[in-house]
């Protein structure tokens, strides 16, 4: 019997897993697994994210001057793989700018994508393809975006750009619902303002749509990175508006459950779900009069530095197993795409 094993064993060695061509980080800012479970609890004990993804993980979000991360260092970490200081966009206490993941991607030929329901300019999706010294310089960070890292943008952020710029350089321009972008290059914006409405308060199927659409223009021969932010997560948690976080959770849960149903088709995408930091110290304290829906409770209206959990599925997920930094994710992808 043992050498029939040891027979059999060299006849059919390991199948080695492929690597991804694709790969789509979804972060949702401000949700710990607290928030996650609110949604899943007061959704009918349903969750797309807790159904669909196969692997899970944890990773500590510290930052490099700070036990508690804010936005901006927490996606330096996920979008360089260097620690850096609370309010630096891809940006280093030494003054250097590591190369972010989406200018390694347009080096190998790949095409880059940002969907947000915040402004473009904001922490998460800036550190993407911005090198600054300071978060709130959003004029400076806009006009870092004119250098290309990126393919096709949705969000908010019009007050800020230069939209002639953004056609000069050969990007389609749409403003409002109304207007879908038909380019393979395009800057979609919400409206006028800075920041793209509540879900409570009429955004409907933006953050969906937009990344089902960013899909059909990114996919090509050569791969793509995606990122999609669910980014009034983190807004609710800071008003300690419970019902806030829970509805803007459930919105990106509706966008994840149409990633990964296109992604299981192609068969070639790596998603990552993730989030940047906890907000609000949100426990799940009793429940409500009728004992089967949790009280909702906040701690304070800043971020925590509880550990968030990372979801994955697709090709290489199951390099996302275990507890690392937040730095980790970064190498992790580079890897997966020979990166050199």
């Amino acid at each position: 019997m043992v050498c029939l094993s040891i027979s059999m064993a060299k006849c059919n060695p390991p199948v080695k897993k492929k690597n991804p061509k694709n790969i789509i980080l979804m972060i949702g800012d401000g949700m710990g697994l607290a928030q996650l479970c609110a949604g899943y609890a007061l959704n009918k004990k349903q969750l797309n994210i807790f159904e669909l993804a196969q692997i899970i993980g944890l990773c500590n979000t510290s930052s490099a001057d700070n036990f508690i991360t804010d936005s901006a260092a927490g996606a330096t970490a996920m979008s360089t793989g260097y620690k850096t200081n609370n309010g630096m966009i891809s940006f280093l206490p030494d003054s250097s700018s590591p190369r972010t993941i989406f200018e390694f991607a347009k080096s190998n030929q790949m095409k880059t994508g940002l969907v947000v329901s915040c402004a473009l300019t904001h922490a998460t999706p800036a550190c993407f393809y911005s090198h600054r010294y300071n978060r709130e310089l959003h004029t400076d960070i806009a006009a870092d975006f004119y250098n290309g890292t990126v393919d096709i943008a949705a969000g908010g952020g019009f007050p800020v750009f230069d939209t002639a710029k953004l056609r000069s350089l050969g990007y389609q321009v749409t403003i409002g619902k109304t207007t879908t972008p038909t380019s393979s290059k395009y800057v979609s914006f919400y409206d006028t303002s800075f920041h793209p409405a509540q879900i409570s308060e009429g955004r409907g199927s933006f953050l969906t749509n937009n990344t089902m659409l960013s899909l059909d223009k990114l996919t090509n021969d050569k791969g793509f990175m995606l990122m999609v932010e669910g980014s009034q997560i983190d807004w609710g948690g800071h008003n300690n508006d419970g019902d806030y976080v829970v509805k803007e959770m459930l919105d990106f849960d509706s966008c994840v459950k149409h990633v990964l149903d296109w992604a299981k088709k192609d068969g070639e995408t790596l998603v990552i779900i993730t989030a940047d930091h906890e907000t609000g110290g949100l426990g799940l304290m009793g429940s409500d009069a009728s004992s089967t829906k949790p009280k909702l409770l906040f701690h304070n209206t800043h971020h925590s530095g509880i550990m968030v959990p990372v979801f994955a599925f697709g090709p290489g997920e199951e390099k996302f197993q275990g507890v690392y930094e937040n730095i980790d994710i970064f190498y992790k992808m580079k890897n997966l795409l020979n990166f050199k």
